[in-house]
């Protein structure tokens, strides 16, 4: 048994491991509930001001675009809805989670941050053009789409290691390299952390399955997650430890994409790639200020 089978099977006993924020686990326990209101909404959030400040302070950061000041609580929960406000409690205790973890010798903090909530975005615009139906949660799922890497990194630095040196001599990918050398992926480590935090179902669904797809319950979701990924690292957005090339028609989520639309609606790198830029910028603003 290799040392990233060891980490696998021992993940769930490991000390020092932080916990996810309990706020947010019992929002989104709420929001699970068909018959929770805003009223419930507001009486839990509202216990933790620094979650509060939070929601106020991105939902009137231009990268939600709303054309009044949220001034309230209140006024965020019925403007933006359910779904955006489980997203910005969702990012808010990956930050501040991210805090509570060991720094790594080798792995760069900021830059994984940055692919995580450029990936995060780009979901986000692939969502919004396209007017899938998938729930909503695909910027939560963009940006804790690699958090199984960081687990990797803190807890098995000498294998990461290994791993980034095979991708970068062989040009594979983080995720090739891995199957490769250990057959234990950072999904796979992924699917525990994130189901001992107790995350919905259909968020660790996305996320173990952003590179296999097909894989994935809910196969529109995981692809466009695979494909924001892959947008991401081309616009080199961040590192996440991808050194392949490829051409995005060959992937399995750009297939289930576009095999999912209307003819009429085309897929505008460019334009993906102008709101990309313009919107990570945004997010700096609201998200990465507390740790860069």
């Amino acid at each position: 048994m290799n040392n990233v089978e060891k980490l696998y099977n021992n993940l769930e006993s490991i000390e020092n491991l932080p916990a996810f924020p309990q706020i947010a686990l019992e929002v989104t326990y709420l929001l699970r509930k068909e018959s929770t209101s805003a009223k419930n909404l507001y009486d839990l959030i509202q216990k933790d001001p620094v979650l509060v400040s939070q929601i106020l302070k991105t939902a009137n950061s231009p990268f939600y675009g709303l054309h009044e000041k949220v001034s309230s609580l209140v006024h965020a929960i019925n403007l933006l809805g359910f779904v955006q406000i489980e997203n910005i409690v969702i990012a808010s205790a990956l930050l501040s989670t991210m805090k509570k973890f060991p720094v790594g010798r080798r792995f760069n903090t900021n830059q994984f941050l940055d692919h995580s909530f450029g990936c995060g975005i780009t979901a986000k615009i692939i969502s919004n053009i396209l007017n899938f139906n998938t729930g909503g949660l695909e910027f939560s799922a963009g940006v804790i789409h690699d958090i199984g890497k960081v687990i990797l990194d803190l807890y098995d630095q000498e294998d990461f290691d290994k791993i980034l040196n095979f991708a970068y001599k062989n040009n594979k990918s983080f995720y090739e390299s891995e199957k490769v050398l250990f057959g234990i992926t950072h999904c796979d480590l992924a699917k525990k952390l994130l189901k001992k935090w107790s995350l919905p179902e259909d968020l660790i669904d996305a996320v173990v399955n952003h590179h296999s797809p097909k894989k994935a319950k809910n196969q529109i979701m995981a692809s466009i997650i695979s494909v924001a990924d892959l947008l991401t690292y081309s616009e080199g957005i961040g590192f996440g430890g991808n050194y392949s090339k490829f051409l995005m028609e060959d992937q399995e989520g750009w297939k289930i994409i576009t095999s999912n639309i209307e003819v009429s609606k085309k897929i505008d790198l460019a334009l993906f790639t102008f709101k990309l830029f313009e919107q990570i910028d945004e997010a700096k603003k609201s998200y990465f200020k507390e740790l860069h």
